[in-house]
Order: C-alpha cells, then structure tokens, then sequence
C-alpha cells in the first residue's frame, strides 16, 4: 500500500520552501470537502477587472507538465532509462509514471531513496491516499453503477489500467534500478497505479500553454457551480489564482473555482462527486454494429471514432446525436460502397463512396448526405428504432438494479443514486420521444443485410 499521508499542518512549510505565495488565503480543512482553500481575512475585488486580486501564486518549476517530465528525465538518468522502456506517447503516460516514482521514493529515507528528489517527492505525502471515484470504489459500490453509462467506461477503465500496470512491470523489472526500487520486498502493486491515476484525473487542469498539468496548492481548490476564484498562467510560466471580479469573500469562507459543466457520469468518473447545479443533462451511450452486417468492420474502420450516440437536453427538450448509426444503417443496396485503393506510395486506403461519390472525408455527415435520396424518411426510421431500441433496453437495465440501490448507504452510493435518477429521468423522456418518431404507420423498418463480401481493411 501507499505511505500514509501526511498531516496538513506540515505544508505551510513545504510550500514556504518552494516559494508558493499566499496573500490571505490558506489551506485548510473544509467540513464535508476534506481540504480547500479559505479566506483568513476579508477579501474583495471591483467589478471593472482592473483590480487584480492575486491569491495564490504557484512558480514554473513546481507545475507538472508533460514538457516538465522531459525535464527531469535530463538530470536522471534512470527515470530517463524509463521513459525509454515504457515510451509514453502522451502526457498523461508520463505524468503517471512521474508520480508513482516519487510516490515511491517518498517511502524511502533520504539516504536510500536512490532517486533524485524534487518538491514531488514530498508533495505527495500531502495527496490524499483515495479519492471517491469510481476506479476506487468497493465492488458492492460499483454494482450501483449497472445500467448507467459508467458501468461500461468503468469496466474499460479498470482493464486499461490494469494492462497499464503490467507493462509498467514487465519493463521496468528488466532495468535493475528500476527492479530494486519498484519490484523488491513488498513492492508496488496496482492499487499504487490506480492512485495516481486518481490523482492525475481529479486534480489535471488544462493551461494554455503548458497544456494538461498538475499544480500543488491550486490542486487543493474545490469546485463550486458559483466560483469565487479562478486560474491563470502569468508571463514567467508560473500559475496564479486571482479573485473574481465583484466578489466578496469572508474571512473564513472557502474559496472556490468552476471545473466546468459536465455531464452527471463524468463529473462522477472524473472526480467523484456529482454538483446538481453545474450537471448537464445529458447522457453519452455505447453502441454496437449489427451482429449480422458484413460492412460492419470496415464501418467502424473508417468512423475511426468510438461509435455512440449523445442524448441532450437543449432549450427543454431532449436530442439525440448519433453520426454512426446513420452509417451503421445503411448497406451496399442504399448506396453505400467501400473500396480498397491504392495511394501514389503504394499505400493501401479503405474508401467509402455513396451513391457512387467519394464520402471518405464525410463518413461523420451521413445524417446530410442521404438527404434527397428518396428513401431519406426510411433510412431516418432505421436510424430512430435502433436508438429506440438501444435507450429502451438501456432504461430497462437501469431499473432491473433499483432493489439494490436502496439496500446500502454511503456517500459513493448516493452518488450512484443521483446518476441513475438524472440518467433515468434522460432514458425515459428520450424514449418517449424516439417511440412517437418510430411508429408512424405508413412506414417500415428493415436491418435485413444482404450477403455481400466486404472488403479486406489495409
């Protein structure tokens, strides 16, 4: 397991030694939040934006970037040596990497670290050891979760990490320093991994110019659907947190910042709560390709996007947006063709072609294509019972588990209560909607695929 966390009262220290400035502010325990940021004297800021009101600086060389971890691979050449076995391709890879190290190396003692420290070292000491998201949830508490849209993200997430995990193992147990500090007597396990995972989720912002990073101290402001607070970078690279302009804190109150409007499911994946007042209705489902379709593989090839449909609530009535069911529902009879071409360099490309036009760069917009063909309204009607069908089944799975909900009681369960009243409030008044399209009766609907051969992918 992870070492154990320390106290709050040793960080005014840690952050007086990296030069994190306060003015006013401090952090502290917020009753129901675990740690925030609070006022330690009254504090206001004019409306007109002139006045600056500077609360929280964080210097560049505490700020965990991708560009950041490049950085420190040049003064270690082990970490480099890691870097180059595992071969992240995204900042978020090496992020990880980055924090488990010296998560790791802040169980060692000073004289055995055999690693170079930096403020990270001893900044995670201070992260909390779990965060309330569903990665780290119990198994009786992800059982809430069956029929909602997380139980499938959550499913996947869980496996990747865990194959994360392994390969992090297999590689790095060949480097010797790596083997020693990692894989020697109790060793990391995948509760470390799954942490830092958690950590780098729940605490990344996005910076324009240092793009997804990690900032200690403002990592520690909660969120609020009415901010008092928010971040920017300044000219030297550094990270400041300004008052908004107009508002007043008092001295006491929790200062806050807006972690945007996201939907209810990823609001809870991402940080383990759900705020009604910043939750937007709306509901992103999975969905499969007919079992029985030949094209289906070069479909999904081409769409080169995970295939799903959003359901929206704008203006008060529910939409749905689905571009692959519009592709998924039509067939080489319709008009739809795909053909293996060969490029200027020899290169073998799929190419999808309708109505004997290339639509290659356009397999997103078939819901405009096919207008003008005319059997739009049948193709349209193919499109609405599959999204009937996919929204009924889904509401009726959601349902099947509501004996469960109101068997246990926790504050990741409520949590789970609330996803599945928002995601069943969406389902049913969407299928309401679907099922007046899906049944006029002048109209039939056909999913039949003929046998044709498709063609091999490249």
């Amino acid at each position: 397991m992870p070492p154990s966390q320390l106290p709050l009262d040793n960080f005014p220290a840690w952050a007086g030694l990296n030069d994190i400035h306060f003015d006013k502010v401090a952090i502290q325990e917020i009753q129901g939040k675990g740690l925030g940021l609070a006022a330690v004297s009254d504090l206001s800021s004019n409306g007109n934006g002139n006045d600056r009101s500077v609360l929280l600086r964080i210097p560049r060389e505490l700020v965990l970037s991708g560009d950041a971890v490049d950085e420190y691979a040049k003064v270690d050449h082990n970490f480099q040596q890691l870097l180059q076995a595992i071969a992240p391709r995204t900042p978020r890879m090496k992020i990880l990497l980055y924090l488990i190290t010296h998560l790791v190396l802040s169980e060692r003692d000073a004289t055995s670290r055999g690693g170079v420290p930096t403020p990270w070292t001893d900044y995670t000491r201070f992260l909390p050891r779990y965060i309330p998201m569903p990665t780290m949830w119990s198994s009786d508490e992800r059982q809430m979760l069956h029929g909602t849209s997380l139980e499938a993200a959550l499913g996947a997430k869980l496996a990747v990490l865990g194959k994360e995990f392994d390969n992090l193992r297999e590689k790095s147990s060949e480097l010797p320093h790596w083997q020693d500090l990692f894989w020697e007597k109790e060793g990391v396990d995948l509760h470390y991994w799954v942490l830092v995972d958690a950590w780098y989720r729940s605490r990344c912002l996005e910076m324009p110019q240092a793009g997804n990073s990690m900032v200690p101290a403002l990592d520690m402001v909660n969120h609020s659907h009415d901010p008092t607070a928010y971040y920017e970078e300044d000219g030297d690279g550094g990270v400041c947190l300004l008052l908004r302009p107009g508002h007043t804190v008092s001295s006491g109150s929790e200062i806050t910042i807006s972690y945007g409007e996201k939907p209810a499911a990823e609001m809870l994946f991402s940080y383990g709560f759900i705020d009604a007042n910043t939750t937007k209705h709306e509901l992103t489902l999975q969905i499969e390709p007919f079992p029985d379709d030949p094209l289906a593989k070069a479909k999904l090839h081409v769409f080169d996007q995970p295939p799903v449909v959003k359901l929206s609530l704008i203006d008060g009535s529910y939409v749905w947006e689905s571009p692959f069911t519009f592709l998924m529902c039509l067939n080489e009879e319709d008009g739809l063709e795909f053909r293996v071409i060969q490029d200027n360099e020899g290169d073998r490309q799929l190419q999808v072609a309708w109505q004997g036009d290339d639509v290659t760069s356009r397999v997103h917009e078939f819901e405009s294509l096919i207008r003008g063909h005319p059997l739009c309204q049948l193709f349209r009607l193919r499109v609405v019972a599959v999204l009937h069908e996919l929204v009924t089944s889904q509401a009726e799975a959601l349902a099947s588990n509501a004996d469960t909900a109101d068997q246990m009681e926790t504050d990741q369960i409520q949590y789970a209560k609330a996803l599945r009243d928002v995601e069943q409030k969406i389902l049913h008044e969407t299928a309401e909607m679907l099922d007046r399209q899906v049944r006029p009766p002048t109209c039939s609907v056909s999913h039949a695929y003929f046998p044709v051969a498709a063609p091999s992918l490249p």
